[in-house]
């Protein structure tokens, strides 16, 4: 395993120093990290907003990303997952040509979420035209536009050093090796994310009177997350605890 991780540059670098150390910034990195950072704002805004008839009068309604199917959760994950591939130094650095790729795959389902985005603001507005109101798409849909725009173009001035890939001749899967320490963290952290999936959905119940269905799927995707981390941290100190007993004299 420290020949595969020395291969794929997965070692944190001890040398530096400072507040954006674990970062790899350029200008187009940049580029694509702002256009993340506005697709996550865009994320929790109104996608749509008008007025319905309501017993005073008319009211204002809004259709937020994080209702109906939860498209603004999904264009969050999506943002946050192109942001740390595309900006963290050890991902950035990694000589695994895949991980350099994914961006682009992160960043088309992010342009499909957002069309359907689009598509449900429409059906919530027509809803509201029948009931006799108004509506129209919000800025926080065009908003979210303009962040997959702006991850695009970022992502397309790296482009070329994808396309110009220098391949070397050993193979990563080569010195892949499965232990039981590595087996015993993915069981543990694959059970972990059940309860941490649950406590998640929990809380974002506990934050609203009214359960919204994207904060809810929110909740669960950060809590099953919380939850594998947990139980994957858990299987390494036990296994820690393992080992230092079987090399402890007398043990």
């Amino acid at each position: 395993m420290p020949d595969l991780q020395e291969w794929m540059r997965w070692q944190p670098t001890r040398s530096r120093r400072g507040p954006l150390a674990s970062l790899m910034v350029t200008p187009a990195r940049a580029t694509v990290g702002i256009g993340a950072l506005i697709s996550i704002v865009a994320g929790v805004m109104p996608w749509a907003q008008g007025t319905v008839p309501g017993r005073a009068g008319f009211e204002p309604v809004f259709f937020s990303g994080l209702g109906g199917a939860g498209d603004g959760v999904v264009l969050i994950l999506l943002a946050l997952g192109t942001a740390f591939v595309t900006l963290h130094h050890t991902p950035a650095s990694s000589r695994v040509r895949l991980l350099h790729a994914l961006p682009y795959v992160l960043i088309a389902l992010a342009a499909i979420t957002c069309l359907n985005g689009y598509r449900a603001a429409l059906a919530e507005i027509a809803a509201w035209e029948r009931r006799g109101g108004t509506g129209q798409v919000a800025a926080g849909l065009y908003l979210a536009g303009l962040g997959v725009l702006t991850m695009a173009a970022g992502a397309i001035a790296l482009l070329p050093a994808l396309i110009h890939w220098e391949t070397v001749h050993d193979d990563p899967a080569d010195l892949m090796t499965v232990s039981r320490r590595g087996l015993a963290e993915v069981i543990l952290g694959t059970i972990g994310v059940l309860p941490g999936g649950a406590l998640g959905i929990q809380a974002a119940i506990w934050l609203t009177p009214v359960p919204v269905i994207g904060l809810i799927a929110l909740g669960a995707v950060f809590g099953g997350l919380l939850g594998a981390y947990a139980g994957s941290w858990l299987a390494g100190r036990m296994a820690d605890e393992l080992a230092r007993r079987r090399t402890s004299p007398g043990a």
